[in-house]
């Protein structure tokens, strides 16, 4: 058997190239959140020197959040809303990022927002379909091009790729509830199989345009 030569591999490697993010395009996977371009709903408020723009995103809590007789599932551990900063300080500088494994939050959405956005910084959103075997589907990767001006929020359960950035390092406010468990707070799926080694990559997201 003649050896397997790189670009052969590179070649049997999926490459998605990113799309620029918009709300129709991402909306089977969650919400953008960004200033909208027309809101009839927004108020005016502080005596008139602000606008308010209302329900960007759909906060969901799956699991009770108390341990009271209400509790629908008892088997769950309640979880609160968790307030985090991740701070994203080594920016992605290869013209390739290979994708190892999804992770997913199957009781909460999850919500990444960036502080002090000028524009400049970008960063990459990775998502997938859930198949039948309750494991991501690595055929249907999408990747979505993201500035530093908008946020985006994943609905429960989605699998979806750790915050990959570019160009410069972002800051993000993140709001996701989690209650310390760890399978039931975050959970990870490695395509050791679909990459034929365990942490080998089985994907390729296209960086450079």
């Amino acid at each position: 058997m003649s050896p397997v030569i790189a670009d052969e591999v590179a070649q049997a490697v999926q490459t998605v190239q990113p799309v620029p993010i918009t709300n129709e395009n991402f909306a089977r996977w969650g919400q953008v959140v960004r200033l909208p371009d027309a809101d009839p709903n927004a108020v005016q408020v502080n005596q008139g020197t602000a606008q308010k723009f209302s329900h960007l995103a759909e906060f969901v809590n799956l699991r009770p959040a108390s341990t009271d007789s209400a509790n629908p599932n008892p088997t769950l551990t309640p979880a609160t809303a968790n307030i985090a900063i991740f701070k994203c300080y080594k920016p992605v500088t290869t013209p390739t990022f290979g994708i190892k494994l999804l992770e997913r939050h199957s009781y909460s959405s999850q919500m990444f927002m960036p502080m002090g956005g000028d524009g400049n910084g970008s960063f990459i959103v990775v998502t997938a379909e859930n198949g039948p075997d309750d494991k991501p589907v690595l055929s249907t990767l999408q990747a979505f091009r993201c500035n530093n001006t908008l946020g985006i929020n994943y609905k429960p359960n989605v699998w979806h790729h750790p915050m990959i950035v570019i160009e410069k390092p972002v800051q993000f406010m993140t709001i996701t509830h989690e209650n310390g468990v760890a399978l039931e707070d975050c959970e990870e799926y490695w395509f050791t199989k679909e990459s034929g080694s365990e942490g080998g990559v089985a994907a390729l997201i296209q960086l450079t345009q």
